[in-house]
């Protein structure tokens, strides 16, 4: 569903990014999972990988956290938010939710 709309998002141009930060325990289980997923991906090895999780404060799986331009979180974790073009533009216009 979040890939759906993502791609959906994106060819209707919205600026947005989606960045996958990995739990999983080695590289091999973090690639295998990103596999196929369209957007973005900090390293398994990278040490800003580690350090974006701490600062999300990550604490169970899955996370789906809104960050704004200016870096303020607009949503701590929109796993269940129903996902919309509305709610898009919301968070476009750096309106939590």
């Amino acid at each position: 569903m979040l890939a759906q709309f993502y791609n959906t998002m994106k060819q209707q141009g919205k600026p947005f990014e989606v960045i996958f930060l990995s739990c999983d325990q080695d590289e091999a289980s973090a690639q295998a999972y990103f596999k196929g997923m369209p957007w973005l991906m900090i390293p398994f090895e990278e040490d800003a990988r580690e350090r974006a999780i701490a600062a999300i404060k990550v604490t169970g799986i899955p996370r789906l956290q809104v960050i704004g331009t200016g870096g303020q979180v607009l949503h701590d974790n929109a796993v269940q938010v129903p996902l919309s073009p509305a709610i898009m533009d919301a968070w476009l216009a750096g309106r939590p939710q």
